[in-house]
């Protein structure tokens, strides 16, 4: 039996809004509670880095420089907690270190995505948006096959959660469309099928974690929907009483060890429960870096409190552009990089604008700004095609300062490298563009996006990217 938010079936009608997802699938693992090591002082606002930890003890976290942080999962023993970056490194607290993917970089337009601890082994499996499952210390038993091709034809997994105890062994991935892979496991239903998953207006699924009672699971979706599979419906953001959602992405989900219910978490770092006790959160505490977003939630199986990972990833001084973009699908990369949403589009730096409009672009919308610090000072960033300008020609502009709101539509959004003296990019300027290859500008500037948190565009092969500045900043 599948049952949706409150109501029985998938009709439930998709309320759309938006925070960038840089998504972390977490999953609690129901086993014995364990001693925790030492002993940390508990708190319900204690904040260490890139973790905030509420009613559970607070053992760190990395600092928020380098790769964006993408998820959390809780030690299957109780003692503490990975941490995992979009390049895939994982970073141990109170538990064993069991390696990670850091040490080699990952494919152009490919992320970690989703870390899951495994209660028989105590290692963790690691997806990456292409599908790919690593194990560190588990078995291995087998991934998705997602040919390349862009998102919206091939859905990229999302996350991933270990199989309840009384389950078995195993995994299950997630995909945006909500879709799901099972592995060693039963599979109990999925949204694929169900969203509106595509090139306009997306509705993608963030997040799923598994029941210890039944063995089901639950599916959480960027709009506030949470989908119950052979588990109990205990309700959603989008059910709660105000009616309406009000803009703030759900990026993870994790279940209560006990079985009792989960906690639902959303991106400015608020924290829904149903049937699991409520601590405090961030976003109730306040406390969320400029340009920060909440990215992944482990309950502890010991105390029953929980942790928030936090992304915040300022390069050189610029901020996560898209990091309020309502179900973000990556598209190609081109002169720039394409994506499809809905929301508002920060600048990512300090700079001034100057220009709004150019009728070579699709709807005729090319926002540029020229950026006055950082190590791309100088440079000239453009906004292009479905977005309604929010700025004027001369106006400053900084990283907190929305420069437009992108449109559910057809063309979407491209953003780049723009040619300083005409409403061009850069790569079609110098004649690097055939209309159809990824140029070195598009990669170089998906590659700043995926440094400050955002998920990187989707390389295409046909024909060279063309040559780029010696001199000119790297991100990766």
């Amino acid at each position: 039996m599948v049952t949706v938010g409150r109501k029985a079936g998938l009709s439930v009608r998709f309320v759309r809004f938006g925070v960038a997802v840089a998504v972390g699938l977490l999953v609690a693992t129901p086993t014995a509670a364990g001693a925790l090591s030492g002993t940390p002082r508990l708190t319900n606002s204690h904040k260490i880095g890139t973790i905030a930890s509420y009613g559970a003890p607070n053992l760190g976290g990395p600092p928020s420089g380098g790769p964006a942080v993408v998820g959390i999962a809780a030690a299957a023993n109780g003692r503490g907690y990975y941490v995992l970056r979009s390049n895939g490194g994982v970073d141990g607290y109170g538990v064993p270190w069991r390696g990670s993917l850091s040490a080699h970089p990952l494919p152009a337009g490919v992320t970690a995505t989703g870390i899951a601890t495994d209660p028989a082994t105590r290692g963790y499996w690691i997806v990456l948006s292409n599908g790919q499952v690593h194990a560190f210390h588990a078995p291995f038993l087998g991934q998705p096959d997602i040919p390349s091709g862009g998102w919206g034809q091939y859905p990229a997994a999302v996350g991933i959660a270990a199989a309840a105890v009384r389950s078995g062994y195993g995994y299950f991935v997630l995909r945006a469309n909500g879709g799901i892979d099972h592995f060693g496991v039963a599979w109990h239903g999925s949204l694929a099928g169900h969203l509106h998953y595509g090139s306009t207006a997306p509705v993608v699924a963030t997040a799923m974690a598994t029941d210890a009672k039944t063995g089901g699971y639950w599916i959480t979706t960027s709009t506030g929907g949470v989908f119950a599979f052979d588990a109990p419906s205990l309700g959603s953001p989008s059910t709660l009483p105000h009616g309406k959602y009000d803009g703030n992405t759900i990026t993870a989900i994790a279940a209560d060890a006990s079985g009792n219910g989960y906690e639902v978490l959303r991106a400015a770092g608020g924290i829904d429960n149903f049937g699991a006790p409520y601590h405090g959160s961030l976003g109730a505490w306040g406390g969320m870096p400029d340009g920060g977003f909440a990215s992944g939630v482990a309950i502890d199986p010991a105390t029953g409190g929980y942790w928030e990972a936090i992304d915040s990833t300022p390069v050189s001084t610029y901020l996560n552009p898209l990091r309020s973009v309502t179900s973000l699908v990556p598209q190609e990369v081109d002169q720039g990089v394409d994506y499809c949403g809905s929301g508002p589009i920060f600048a990512i730096g300090v700079g001034t604008v100057e220009n709004l409009y150019s009728s070579g672009w699709p709807s005729g919308v090319f926002i540029s700004y020229r950026l006055s610090v950082g190590s791309a000072k100088g440079l000239v960033v453009y906004v292009a095609e479905d977005v309604t300008p929010a700025v004027t020609i001369g106006e400053s502009v900084g990283p907190n300062t929305v420069v437009g709101y992108l449109h559910d539509a057809d063309t979407c959004l491209e953003t780049g490298w723009a040619d300083a003296a005409w409403p061009y990019g850069l790569a079609a300027a110098h004649a690097e563009y055939n209309g159809q290859n990824s140029t070195a500008y598009g990669l170089n500037f998906s590659s700043l996006l995926e440094a400050l948190g955002a998920r990187p565009g989707l390389t295409q092969p046909d024909g060279p990217p063309g040559p780029i500045p010696s001199n000119w900043p790297t991100w990766r």
